[in-house]
């Protein structure tokens, strides 16, 4: 049975620019580590220490939801900046005019 690469397909996974795959998968990881140790916390009735891990899983989460929105905006531009070279137009000029 083929063994599966899971840091490489979590990372796979991830819809980033390439110049944030790094952090992302840190942050990837931080998520997953703070879960471990509110779950671990949660075993030994220790409340407190649970939602704070919880609280640290949210801040990774949201910081890695940030990086995927950036992706989503520069995809956006990239499909008008295509969608405006097949209409014709000078994208450099257009660059120009707004600046």
């Amino acid at each position: 049975m083929k063994q599966i690469n899971y840091q490489t397909n979590r990372q796979d996974a991830l819809n980033v620019l390439p110049g944030d795959m790094k952090l992302a998968a840190q942050l990837l990881d931080c998520c997953d580590y703070a879960t471990f140790r509110a779950r671990t916390a949660m075993y030994a009735n220790d409340l407190t220490e649970a939602e704070r891990w919880c609280k640290e899983f949210l801040r990774c989460k949201r910081d890695l939801d940030k990086l995927v929105e950036r992706k989503k905006e520069h995809d956006k531009l990239v499909q008008i900046v295509e969608e405006m070279q097949r209409m014709g137009l000078d994208i450099s000029i257009v660059a120009r005019m707004g600046e």
